[in-house]
C-alpha cells in the first residue's frame, strides 16, 4: 500500500473505533479478555499519541514515555489524539528517519504501516464488543498479513541454534494474488542481553519451497483476523499438515495482543 492510502486507513478505522465506542464504553471486549471498550480505547489513545510525539519530535535513538488518559471525556480525548497523529504523519515524509522496535526500518513509514495496521485491528476489537464488526479492505488486510510474518515474527535472534524440520506451511489469499510460504523451525539458546534461555522455541522463516507440507487458503480479512487471534479459522480452508496453522497462530500469539 502506498502511505497515502495508510492514512486514509487510519482515519476510516480511527473513526469506526469510536463509533463502536460510542455505543458503550462498558462493554466488554471477547479479543481482549479483561478488558472493557473504555480499556481499549485508553489503549489504542495512547498507543496513537505515543506515536505521534516520535515522529513529531524526530526521536531517533529512544522512545518517549507514554501520554495517560483523563480522567473524564475518554472518547474526545481519543480523537484528538487520532486527528494529531494523522496530521503529523501527513506532515512528515516516510523517508525521514525515526526510532521504531523494528531495527531493519527506522524511518517515519514504519509508523505509517504500524498504525494503520494497529488501528484496524483494534477498530475490530471495539466493534466485536457491540456485535456490529464492519468489513476489512483487503489491500490493508493482505499488507497486515505481510506485517505479522515479515516484521513481527522475524524469523530468531542471531545468537540462536536452529533446528530445521520437515514442515513447511503456504499462505495463499483469494481476494489477492499474494502469498508467503514458511518453514517451521526451532531455536534454542540464551539471550546474551535478557540471560533468558530458549529450548526449542518454534518460528517461522521464508521457505521458496515449492511442495509445503501445509496449505493455508482464505481471504485477507479472515487469514489476518485468524493471525490476530480475533476469528477463529472456520473460514480458512487447509490442506496437508493441518497442525501447521495451529503452529502459525502460535507463534503470531507471541507477538500480537
Amino acid at each position: 500500500m502506498d502511505f497515502a492510502r495508510y492514512l486514509t486507513a487510519i482515519r476510516s478505522d480511527g473513526e469506526r473505533l469510536a463509533a463502536a465506542a460510542e455505543l458503550g464504553l462498558d462493554a466488554a471486549v471477547p479479543s481482549c479478555p479483561g478488558w472493557t471498550v473504555a480499556d481499549l480505547v485508553w489503549h489504542t489513545g495512547q498507543v496513537h499519541r505515543h506515536k505521534e510525539a516520535i515522529v513529531r519530535g524526530g526521536i531517533t535513538d529512544d522512545e518517549p514515555e507514554p501520554e495517560d488518559a483523563p480522567a473524564e471525556g475518554l472518547i474526545e480525548w481519543y480523537r484528538d489524539g487520532l486527528e494529531h497523529l494523522l496530521n503529523t504523519l501527513a506532515a512528515n515524509d516516510p523517508a525521514d528517519p525515526a526510532w521504531t522496535w523494528y531495527s531493519e526500518d527506522q524511518t517515519v513509514g514504519f509508523w505509517y504501516r504500524r498504525m494503520a495496521c494497529e488501528t484496524l485491528v483494534h477498530r475490530v476489537d471495539a466493534e466485536l464488543a457491540h456485535g456490529v464488526v464492519t468489513d476489512v479492505d483487503s489491500s490493508l488486510a493482505v499488507d497486515g498479513i505481510d506485517e505479522i510474518i515479515s516484521v513481527m515474527m522475524e524469523g530468531y535472534p542471531p545468537w540462536a541454534d536452529l533446528s530445521f524440520g520437515n514442515s513447511s506451511i503456504r499462505v495463499e489469499t483469494t481476494d489477492s494474488a499474494t502469498t508467503w510460504t514458511l518453514r517451521y523451525v526451532t531455536f534454542s539458546g540464551t539471550s546474551p542481553v535478557t540471560g533468558k534461555k530458549y529450548d526449542a522455541e518454534p518460528t517461522f522463516v521464508f521457505s521458496d519451497i515449492a511442495n509445503p507440507s501445509a496449505v493455508v487458503r482464505g481471504e485477507s480479512e479472515d487469514v489476518l483476523l485468524y493471525l490476530w487471534g480475533r476469528r477463529p479459522g472456520d473460514g480458512l480452508q487447509v490442506t496437508g499438515q493441518a497442525d501447521m496453522l495451529d503452529a502459525l497462530r502460535t507463534v503470531a500469539a507471541d507477538v500480537t495482543q
